[in-house]
């Protein structure tokens, strides 16, 4: 069983009371996150950069992964129906879901109870808190969950996709089902999301399809996609519905709050068209992705409609197989094999990283920048080598070379971030 898709938790977390249409309230777009907290995981190199851990041994085959309440990561560890959070240092501890289990967990999102909601396949929801209490709610028709992801709705209630409906659960357990129309139906792959509209949108792999349920009524309406079997879908910047396709061509595509359809290819960017369900709203609101097949991390932007590839450590023939937003603001990446992967999507930049002076008395500057940051701070490892001081701006530092030797100037955020800028004086 893969990754199913994944929504950023934030979105629904956003919603405001302003109307569209006469139909739901609309969610803002929400901006580069500010959490107020430092970062999981730390930057301590130069450029973008991957930390990777190997914490778990359990499962070798992982599915869906959610920023948790307690703002810590969370994943599906399929092989063992366990639901595992994993700390900044890659600490891992598993909760088990087994004894209410009637299949894989293959889907999973945060509900507005702050209890993790998670589709096994099988015709019941579970419900698990971040101290692992569990219970099952039984799906009244008996019909079974798609195998992909679900999503927090303007209304409250997690969304679902079944192979026959599009459901939602309340935090109270009661499940209502709606009925796909006519023609629609053995959805196996029921990528969820909530739409700029306040609106749930799904994806029908079957028959080819993207639908939007309207949450106050129930009303279903499908929008045919012939030339592309969609799976994941996510909001985006752009406040289109995008959705990644199993097979055909093109690869991707988006629909817009009103129910246009609009497709495109990408060119040589993967392997295969195997994105499957490995998506989220990543921490510039864009959809990223876990490819599937070629080994890495895509990134859309849905104003170009360009994509963006990212390599993480995982080994050869290792696939990425789940990928969600950190309360770091990084991106976190699952999967096949147990392994997980850090990106730091904003990393400070410092320019140069090696200074080489010819001899005492000499000054260069280096300068910084990062998104979202307008102060660093400058330290150096031996100020009987060089020393550092505030430049003409905040973004400039200047470096003094004093006596011979190897030191070491550490520039830093205020959330632990840093980069190293190694200077030799002759």
């Amino acid at each position: 069983m893969t990754a199913r898709s994944l929504v950023f938790l934030a979105l629904a977390c956003a919603l405001t009371g302003c109307s569209v249409s006469g139909e739901q309230t609309r969610p803002d777009i929400p901006a580069y996150p500010t959490y107020g907290i430092g970062p999981l995981v730390q930057q301590k190199g130069k450029g973008a950069q991957w930390t990777a851990f190997t914490p778990h041994t359990i499962g070798a085959l992982d599915s869906a992964m959610a920023l948790g309440p307690d703002g810590n990561v969370w994943f599906i560890d399929e092989d063992a129906d366990r639901l595992a959070r994993i700390s900044g240092n890659g600490a891992v501890k598993e909760f088990s879901f087994e004894s209410v289990a009637g299949g894989s967990g293959v889907s999973m999102t945060v509900g507005a109870d702050k209890a993790f909601y998670i589709g096994d396949e099988s015709s019941s929801i579970i419900r698990m808190t971040v101290k692992g209490a569990v219970q099952a709610f039984p799906i009244p028709s008996g019909d079974a969950t798609s195998t992909d992801g679900m999503a927090l709705g303007s209304d409250g209630n997690v969304w679902f996709a079944e192979f026959n409906h599009i459901a939602k659960i309340a935090p109270s357990g009661k499940i209502t089902e709606f009925a796909y129309p006519p023609g629609y139906s053995t959805n196996q792959y029921g990528g969820v999301t909530t739409g700029s509209d306040g609106n749930v949108w799904f994806a029908e792999s079957s028959n080819n399809a993207i639908g939007r349920v309207v949450p106050s009524t129930g009303k279903v309406t499908m929008f045919p996609i012939p030339t592309c079997t969609p799976a994941a879908v996510v909001l985006g910047n752009d406040k289109n519905v995008w959705f990644f396709c199993l097979s055909g061509a093109p690869l991707l595509g988006y629909v817009t709050p009103k129910g246009k359809v609009a497709t495109f290819a990408i060119g040589g960017a993967f392997g295969s068209n195997e994105t499957e369900q490995f998506c989220a709203r990543g921490p510039d609101g864009e959809p990223w992705c876990a490819s599937g097949s070629d080994g890495t991390v895509f990134r859309v932007d849905t104003s170009s409609h360009t994509v963006t590839n990212f390599t993480p450590p995982l080994g050869a023939g290792v696939r990425p197989d789940a990928v969600a937003l950190g309360s770091d603001g990084n991106l976190w990446v699952d999967s096949v094999g147990g392994d997980l992967d850090v990106l730091v999507t904003n990393p400070m930049k410092v320019t140069p990283t090696k200074l080489s002076f010819s001899g005492s008395g000499q000054e260069k500057t280096v300068s910084v920048s990062e998104t979202g940051t307008s102060s660093w701070t400058a330290k150096s490892s031996n100020t009987g080598v060089a020393t550092v001081a505030q430049g003409s701006s905040k973004s400039l530092f200047s470096v003094t070379s004093v006596g011979k030797g190897r030191c070491k100037i550490t520039i830093s955020d205020g959330v632990g971030n840093r980069v190293a800028v190694k200077v030799t004086v002759m």
